[in-house]
């Protein structure tokens, strides 16, 4: 970790050396002079950093060189603070840099920080004489594995599906498991799944839930995990969003409910329908007390599945169902599992060298039978030449480690941690600022990585997409789980486990990476660089006043969504008082109506979460040149924002998340912007669209297509870069006809609005895997176009988007379709699907089309069905599928 503080921190001066040197004038010879020391001894670190776990001279060797890379990181961002703000001050007055070197104020912060840069690179000369003083360069070398290269040097390519790759050796048991949900007593029962950390308790539960007669079974479904933290009212929100669908204006008033009238609600959802609720990784009886009365004994053959390390738990929760103890998985099982991950996407283990093979299988012995531990160990020889003598390396370090008194899981996934490049162990360590059990948006990790650094510049490729290959390389060591890929395969969410999490705060504490506060239990004060809080900051700014943190860099809270802390005077005076350092500042669920001034003074920011933000954004805002993420969506639609002009100075910005920005914010100086989402369409589509080249997605509502039409075609043409985009007309205006062919990176396209006609083929991009149609009142069967578009995978057509009476779907037609939505199509009657179309369809859902006579007689044709919902159809419908499927309809 180490030679990753350094290496980062060589990387900024590198960037402000060539990106600002005006901000170092006067004091850029030392700062070279200090580049270059830092340069010599990171050298060093590779190897020394290796044996810090196994050597005290090493580790004490290893936590100062740390230790100078962050006070000299301190010093070179309080001078550039320093001479920001006087800048500010005075360019009115002397209008220039330069002009403001001689004055007063100016020598007196070059004289400072040049002493300060004298002492750091005393202190540097210090750590390079002790390496020879205390023999670290001549400890026997490492026996320790090593995978410490640079940066990969190319893309890794996407995985287009989540794979259950640890689902191995559990078929019998969710078969099992199965039977018990679907069969049995009518009563509402729990079915409990027990076994200690890492054995497979939750892959096995997903195994379940997600199975066809699971699926077909039951009515309405939800799985809510719940972390040792967890806060009843999160959860039972959680269940009410999964068992039905949420508007904005139910999603406000849910937000004025009390936990009682929540619970009521829930209670209310599952007692109209047969219901499976899971409650995943339950840890305390207390935790079943405040749950087990939202669960009502309504529709027959309801059912509560758990899973939990706590057997009596499980017991507690119903004396009269059975637990269902999972087991180690058995020798052959094991070895099957870690070849899937050794070897991904290949069948070369069936035929491997006698050596190489009993190597592994003695390696495979050492996780005793535990899923976890043979994935992880797994995802790392899979990084490794398929040689006896590399992976003997590998088994000598587990034998080396299990004689130190560690447990075997804990010792993998330790070496495995230990594995990993510099650049991946920063990645690694940042999973522990989240919550346990907390599903992870990868956007927003990937958008704190690059605000933090832990990420740089490779060849041609923008940052995020290299920090969407370090996640990848992650999840393919089993470090991290996929839970989510949107339909181009990219990943949408991700875990990761508990004994992981726990792995990644206990090193980041260590490394002075990361400190993890729980509102309930706030401890020592901050050491790290990195503070996370996991529930409301008030009583810690009370424990803090008296405690200074200006080596703090990054401050992140959580809370749960429908929990607002307000934020008065007091609040903002704290944060502005302390930490005008930071990089990163993530504050979710504020309630206040403005934000102060003093924000601008932060110029350091990188990213500025704000996430239920409805107030207003002060000018001062465009200081923040460093900025790259301002995410201020308000926690309901329709909050239009006013964001002020000068938000055209900050030409950093890459993201820019609000919920209804007015047309009018000038943004045609940000040509770094990469997202831009919910703006309304304005003059700026004509001033400064064209110019926004790096975009990746759009979004634009309330389009006048006289006003718009031509600039807006003109716009988009040009913007070759574009992977998501969203229009949305205004009223009852026309959406222009737009020539999208070449965009072969748009694979995501929303048009909610009355279209001209349906697009023709070469008008639509050849890479669409997602397209949702809204009110686009079609009169000719837009079918006929889109079932030849070949690589379709999600297709919406919403509130009268066709207006014809017979809808066909040609034989060969979607080959590639996963999941269909037809919605609110009031003059639809007849419905065909020929022999041989949709023939990869998982998922239909009709709503809403109360003049459809009856389903397709094709749907019996599609072999990977698996879940057909049908909602608020007319009586005659449904008393036809009655008739047709022996009196049940879901």
């Amino acid at each position: 970790m180490a030679e990753g503080v350094v290496t980062f921190f060589l990387q900024k001066l590198s960037d402000l050396i060539e990106r600002k040197a005006n901000l170092l004038c006067g004091v850029d010879e030392q700062v070279n002079s200090l580049r270059a020391e830092l340069e010599w001894i990171r050298s060093f670190l590779k190897d020394a950093d290796g044996k810090r776990k196994e050597n005290e001279r090493a580790r004490v060797w290893v936590n100062q060189v740390r230790d100078v890379a962050y006070d000299a990181e301190d010093v070179i961002d309080e001078f550039i603070l320093k001479v920001e703000s006087q800048r500010g001050r005075s360019l009115g007055v002397i209008g220039s840099l330069r002009s403001s070197v001689r004055s007063t104020n100016k020598l007196k912060t070059l004289h400072e920080v040049r002493i300060q840069i004298e002492k750091i690179k005393r202190r540097v000369k210090e750590i390079s004489e002790n390496r020879l003083r205390y023999g670290i360069e001549a400890l026997e070398p490492s026996s320790r594995i090593s995978n410490n290269q640079g940066w990969s040097s190319s893309k890794q390519k996407r995985v287009a599906v989540v794979e259950e790759a640890n689902a191995v050796g559990i078929e019998d048991d969710a078969k099992m498991l199965v039977r018990k949900l679907v069969e049995g007593e009518t009563r509402l029962s729990v079915v409990s799944i027990v076994g200690m950390g890492g054995l497979g308790k939750t892959t096995l539960a997903k195994k379940v839930y997600n199975s066809t007669d699971v699926r077909q079974h039951f009515e309405c479904r939800a799985w809510i995990s719940l972390s040792q933290e967890y806060r009843v009212r999160e959860v039972l929100d959680e269940i009410i969003k999964q068992v039905r669908l949420v508007g904005e204006g139910e999603k406000e008033k849910r937000g004025e409910m009390n936990e009682q009238e929540l619970g009521k609600e829930v209670s209310a959802c599952l007692n109209e329908s047969r219901y499976l609720v899971v409650v995943d990784d339950i840890w305390s009886i207390e935790a079943w007390d405040n749950l087990e009365s939202v669960f009502p004994d309504g529709k027959e053959g309801s059912r509560v599945m758990l899973t939990t390390r706590n057997k009596e738990i499980a017991k507690y929760a119903d004396v009269e169902s059975t637990p269902y103890e999972l087991r180690l998985l058995n020798e052959e099982n094991c070895w099957k599992l870690f070849c899937r991950k050794a070897f991904p996407k290949s069948a070369r283990y069936t035929c491997l060298s006698p050596d190489l093979e009993h190597i592994g299988r003695e390696i495979v012995a050492k996780c005793g039978g535990l899923p976890l531990a043979v994935v992880v160990i797994g995802g790392l020889l899979s990084r490794k030449e398929k040689l006896p003598s590399e992976w003997a390396k590998v088994l000598k370090q587990i034998n080396q480690q299990s004689f130190e008194g560690q447990t075997q899981i804990s010792t993998i996934l330790a070496l495995s941690y230990n594995d990993l490049p510099y650049y991946l162990k920063s990645c690694f360590l940042y999973f522990g600022v989240f919550p346990e059990d907390f599903e992870i948006p990868s956007r927003k990790l990937i958008h704190l990585w690059v605000a933090e650094g832990l990420v740089q510049q490779r060849g041609q490729e923008t940052m995020e997409e290299v920090a969407e290959d370090c996640l990848e390389e992650l999840i393919s060591r089993s470090m991290v789980q996929a839970s989510k890929r949107r339909y181009n395969g990219e990943i949408k969410s991700c875990r990761i486990h508990d004994l992981l999490r726990d792995l990644s705060i206990s090193e980041a504490k260590e490394e002075k990476f990361l400190d993890v506060q729980r509102s309930v239990d706030f401890a020592s004060p901050v050491r790290a660089r990195r503070l996370t809080i996991h529930g409301r900051i008030d009583r810690y700014i009370s424990l803090s006043l008296n405690r200074p943190t200006p080596h703090l860099r990054s401050l992140l809270r959580f809370i749960p969504e429908l929990d607002v802390e307000p934020w008065g005077k007091e609040q903002w005076s704290f944060l502005f008082g302390g930490f005008r350092l930071l990089r990163v500042l993530d504050l979710a669920s504020v309630d206040t109506t403005k934000l102060p001034d003093e924000v601008g003074e932060m110029i350091h920011l990188r990213y500025l979460g704000l996430r239920g933000f409805m107030g207003i954004l002060p000018s001062t805002i465009s200081n923040l040149a460093n900025l790259q993420t301002m995410d201020i969506k308000p926690p309901y639609q329709n909050s239009q924002q006013r964001i002020p002009s000068s938000i055209s100075k900050m030409n950093q910005l890459r993201h820019l998340y609000v919920d209804q920005m007015c047309g009018g914010s000038k943004i045609n100086g940000l040509r770094n912007l990469q997202t831009l989402l919910k703006i309304d369409a304005g003059n700026w589509i004509e001033n400064g669209l064209a110019e926004l080249t790096n975009l990746r997605k759009l979004g634009i509502q309330n389009i006048a297509l006289d006003s718009h039409k031509e600039a807006l075609f003109e716009s988009i043409v040009k913007l070759d870069r574009i992977e998501y985009l969203h229009l949305q007309a205004k009223d009852k205006n026309t959406l222009p006809t737009l020539m999208l062919s070449n965009h072969v990176h748009l694979y995501k396209l929303q048009l909610f609005g009355i279209l001209e006609k349906v697009p023709d083929l070469h008008e639509l991009p050849t890479n669409l895997t997602y397209l949702c149609l809204k009110g686009s009142r079609l009169m000719q069967d837009p079918i006929a176009t889109l079932e030849k578009l070949p690589h379709l995978r999600y297709l919406a057509l919403f509130d009268n988007t066709y207006m014809g009476k017979r809808m066909v779907c040609t034989s060969s037609g979607f080959p590639r379709l996963e999941e269909l939505l037809v919605e609110l199509l009031p003059i639809l009657k007849q419905w065909k699907i020929e022999k041989e179309a949709m023939l990869r369809l998982r998922y239909l859902y009709v709503c809403n089309c109360k003049n459809l006579k009856t389903l397709p007689e094709g749907l019996g044709n599609m072999p990977e069905l698996v879940e057909l919902k049908l909602r608020h159809m007319s009586h005659e419908f449904n008393a036809r599928i009655l008739r047709d499927n022996d009196g049940e309809v879901r």
